[in-house]
């Protein structure tokens, strides 16, 4: 294919719009708002060198995108440089390595577009010609490319970036199909230059000056939405909302029974809710107008785009068919008076406005294809950026399947991702009900429906509450510095990967549920719940590395603001292993996005098996959010949200804000910095201190001198230790092994599991006594073993991690009891545990939060037996149809992150136990028990022997713990 440059032409005057754009450029030269972009995704088989030709041949046949700015006798001209097509290559990048190739390559283009122009080649006084042109071919997938094109609009606006794009897919067709390449459909830019020269000297100019004139001779007030404005963005936060057919059918109903478009439709209701949310009767909005109304002007790959203003009245008397007819005459007049510039307008009319932008939010309403066929595999369109961004700018496009797309650009400087995320709901919701209702009065419709959104592409948003405030006092929200909890002072000091410490928790949940309003109420939990919007920080130092944490507000908590908190995965016909393997892999996928100091601490995965099946919803929390308990406290809150919301409720009292109000321990008032606090006081308290001898004399006790090797260092379970299971399906008071189990009482299950514990450590201890590397190599009599467990005085409301540590001295039965003695022996384990003072709350707290006598406990014994107690909670009370699921599945999900490296603690001691109570009536297991081997202690076969070894004991004690005495 000939790629001939054309021969430049001679210098010409800028156009309008170039002259505008260029002095806001020298007046701001680091200013990026005027480079637009876009990208279209092709899915199928690409010739990359053929597109390669097109691109080229379509930049050659476009001499009016390459020039520079020559200043001639006080003038501005553009004098084009030749474009070198023989050398021009496109630059090809591939992030099909990262974990979301699409937006790795959209963030590339993004940094491209954040750069601003080179004035001095601009203006020629560099070397090489002006970059005001580019593009790259990414490739995302296997046949899945993106083709980002790039501009600045003092080369071409948006309209002439979709004839470059519509001739670069014809002429990339004709060269695959081997069919003549039709002639080149531009027209050189000269043919603006003179028609917009033609205008101003026109009669028409005159009659559009004096249009203007009259329509804004009373000066109307400019409403930003915001009630204040900011100059324009190098970059700008996006929402995007896609409607359904169904919407768009109704959108486009509306428009029809009016006479009207689509357009203007939307601009009514945009001017509905600035009128809404400002109280303004006479609405300004500002509109991109094409300017191109001269005979050849829609055939240039140029600059004209004009910013116009749009005035319409709006009363809480009218109805919407009234607004959007009022709408479609603004319009009209608009169109007919397009060519006159606006900021003329704005100078004359406002000349205090020395920026010359409009401050209302911008239009931008694309007639442009949003598909282009590339030798029959289809290309879809999508903008990246169009334009400066002073407030909102609000662009909407109609896909050829029927849908709309509606993109909400926010200026950082008056939006966070939290606000416009707002502001794009509460638009959206507002179209679908004046649609409904096109002819009631706009006094009588309630707020706004709520939709699903895109996140932003610069940082993650999430879901907003009505803008109805609640009835009732409600606490303020809690953010900023928090003292560091026991747990991640434990967390800190283990000297291992934290990122991937995570609790999980899989539920079945009804069929159909709504992913907008999942959304919504996994947002409002996290602004419930400050341990979920959590962020660690860390500064290292010679001194080592030191931690602190903070409750970041909710318009920054990637557990509000960010869409990727919950994932909804379609399951289709997916069934037991092939359903359990899709939850392992997206629940790897979950835990690894976790990563507490960006705050991100929570992910939910919602498995959509479509409107004949119960789905499943997957819950991973950091340890620092939550631990085991705080899965019975979240799922009934999101259950009980998730209903209140999709019946249209407004926020839920108590227990959907601050934390609720806790009855029992009267602590969720205080919320988390109050429980902080707490700890704090009663660490330094003389009720704690006067605990210290005897957590000294135990810390006095070292734990077993372990083999040479890194003590500390993180393993996975597969690599460090020797993991079983042990399965006990019956009610383990009696150690009768059933298959069904009818006991729901919660007095019944606490005295399970302590009969259960009182077991466990008493076999323990026995076989400790013909194994050293248990009990410590006879240091003194009795097992020193670590037990963790939920804080039973921690708030009942609250989710966060509220974990106990601490050791406790076994006493060693000697011999195997047998008969008689093994009652004896269990006394004696269970006056043991009932000794400890305040239940062990206290040795944390010394150890942690008391600068006196954390350095009296911090060499106490760790490299010892740790039991570690958990609760798999029940069904969620007074939800429907929220259950655990299936044991298999949950069985493959343990499995899936236990195999995750960084996703569970190393092994430091010879030996760790979790027992795991199954918390409610639900099917399964009455108690579970994982035996973790230190595999640097114990050879496997000497893991497996005394794991059966220590399984029959327990089973064997477990009928004696049923004794009243026992539990009492």
């Amino acid at each position: 294919m000939s790629h001939a440059t054309l021969t430049p032409a001679p210098p010409q005057e800028l156009t309008a719009a170039q002259a505008h754009v260029l002095s806001a450029q020298r007046t701001d030269p680091h200013h990026a708002g005027y480079n637009v972009g876009q990208y279209i995704e092709l899915i199928g088989p690409v010739d990359v060198d053929a597109l390669q030709d097109a691109l080229r041949h379509t930049l050659a046949e476009a001499p009016g995108l390459h020039f520079r700015i020559r200043e001639e006798g006080g003038r501005l001209l553009q004098e084009p440089v030749p474009f070198d097509a023989a050398h021009w290559r496109l630059p090809r990048l591939d992030t099909t390595g990262a974990a979301d190739p699409t937006s790795a390559a959209v963030e590339l283009v993004r940094e491209q577009l954040a750069c601003p122009p080179r004035l001095d080649l601009l203006f020629g006084n560099g070397t090489g010609p002006p970059a005001l042109t580019g593009a790259v071919l990414v490739r995302v997938g296997a046949q899945h490319h993106l083709l980002f094109q790039y501009f600045h609009q003092l080369a071409v606006d948006g309209y002439g970036v979709a004839l470059l794009t519509r001739r670069i897919a014809e002429v990339y067709t004709a060269v695959l199909r081997g069919t003549p390449l039709p002639d080149s459909p531009f027209a050189p830019v000269s043919t603006l230059v003179d028609a917009e020269s033609r205008y101003t000297a026109s009669a028409q100019y005159a009659r559009d000056r004096a249009h203007w004139a009259a329509r804004y001779c009373d000066g109307p007030q400019l409403t930003p939405v915001r009630g204040r404005s900011a100059p324009p963005s190098d970059t700008a936060l996006r929402r995007t909302v896609v409607l359904d057919r169904q919407t768009a059918a109704a959108v486009v109903s509306t428009a029809r029974a009016s006479r009207c478009t689509w357009a203007e439709t939307i601009a009514a209701t945009v001017a509905v809710q600035l009128n809404r949310e400002t109280g303004t009767r006479d609405v300004v909005l500002a509109m991109y107008a094409m300017a191109r109304t001269a005979p050849g002007t829609l055939r240039v790959p140029g600059m004209t785009v004009n910013v116009l203003p749009v005035r319409v009245a709006v009363g809480y008397e009218d109805t919407f068919a009234a607004v959007v007819e009022r709408m479609a005459a603004e319009f009209t007049a608009v169109r007919t008076h397009q060519r006159f510039r606006g900021e003329e307008i704005v100078g004359e009319l406002w000349p205090g406005r020395a920026d010359a932008h409009w401050p209302g939010p911008l239009l931008n309403l694309r007639p442009f294809d949003t598909e282009v066929d590339f030798a029959g595999v289809p290309g879809h369109i999508v903008t990246l950026a169009s334009g400066p961004v002073d407030g909102l700018s609000i662009s909407a496009v109609r896909y050829a399947d029927g849908r709309l797309r509606l993109d909400f650009d926010g200026n950082p400087a008056l939006y966070d991702a939290q606000g416009l995320a707002e502001q794009a709901e509460h638009c959206v919701g507002l179209l679908r009900q004046l649609c409904r209702e096109p002819g009631r009065a706009l006094s009588a419709l309630r707020a706004p429906d709520v939709v699903e959104t895109i996140a932003p592409r610069r940082s993650g948003a999430g879901l907003s509450v009505a803008k109805s405030p609640p009835s009732g006092n409600v606490a303020p929200e809690e953010a900023g510095g928090l003292p560091l909890l026991p747990g991640t002072h434990r967390l800190r000091e283990s000297g291992a990967p934290v990122e991937r410490r995570q609790e999980s928790a899989l539920w079945e949940v009804p069929a159909g549920l709504s992913a907008v309003v999942l959304r919504r109420a996994v947002a409002r939990l996290a602004r419930a719940h400050p341990a979920l919007r959590l962020k660690l920080h860390r500064l290292g130092g010679a001194a080592g590395e030191v931690w602190t944490q903070e409750v970041l507000p909710s318009a920054l908590a990637p557990a509000v603001i960010d869409t990727e908190t919950v994932r909804r995965v379609v399951t289709g016909r997916a069934r037991g292993a092939q359903l359990s393997a899709l939850i392992a892999g997206e629940a790897r996928r979950a835990a690894l996005a976790l990563d507490p100091w960006t705050g991100t601490v929570l992910r939910l995965v919602w498995f959509d098996a479509g409107p004949g099946g119960p789905g499943r919803l997957l819950l991973i929390a950091h340890v620092t959010a939550a631990d085991d308990a705080s899965w019975q406290v979240i799922v009934p809150e999101l259950a009980a949200s998730y209903q209140t919301l999709l019946g249209g409720g407004g926020l839920i009292h108590g227990s959907g804000e601050s934390g609720g109000s806790d009855e029992t321990n009267g602590t969720a008032s205080e919320g988390l910095h109050g429980w902080a606090r707490r700890l704090l006081a009663e660490a330094n308290g003389p009720e704690r201190m006067a605990e210290l001898p005897e957590w000294s004399a135990l810390s006095a006790r070292r734990g077993i001198a372990l083999p040479p090797g890194p003590a500390h260092s993180f393993a996975t379970a597969a690599e460090g230790c020797h993991d079983e299971w042990t399965t006990y399906v019956s009610d383990s008071s009696t150690g009768t092994k059933t298959s069904t189990d009818t006991d729901t009482s919660g007095a019944q299950r606490g005295a399970d599991a302590h009969g259960l514990e009182v077991a466990v450590l008493t076999a323990l201890a026995v076989v400790a006594g013909d194994e050293p590397r248990l009990r410590g190599g006879g240091l003194g009599p009795g097992l020193v073993v670590e037990r963790e467990f939920s804080d039973p005085a921690r708030p009942t409301r609250m989710a966060g991690g509220f974990g106990v540590a601490h050791p406790v001295r076994v006493p060693s039965p000697g011999a195997c009891p047998t008969g008689e003695a093994v009652g004896q022996a269990l006394s004696r384990t269970a006056g043991a545990l009932a000794s400890v003072p305040d239940g062990g709350r206290g040795h944390q707290q010394l150890l942690h939060l008391n600068a006196q006598t954390a350095s009296l406990l911090a060499d106490g014994a760790r490299d010892v037996v740790r039991v570690v107690h958990r609760v798999r909670p029940g069904a969620a009370a007074g939800t429907v149809d929220w259950r655990p699921a299936p044991i298999s599945e949950c069985a493959a999900l343990r499995a899936a992150l236990a195999a995750l490296p960084g996703a569970e603690p190393s092994v430091t001691g010879p030996l760790e136990l979790t027992v795991v109570m199954n918390g409610g009536s639900d099917p399964g297991p009455r108690a579970e028990l994982r035996w973790r081997w230190a595999a640097h202690v114990f050879s496997e076969g000497e893991a497996r022997r005394l794991t059966a070894e220590l399984t029959e004991l327990i089973t064997d004690f477990l009928p004696f713990t049923a004794d009243p005495a026992l539990s009492a």
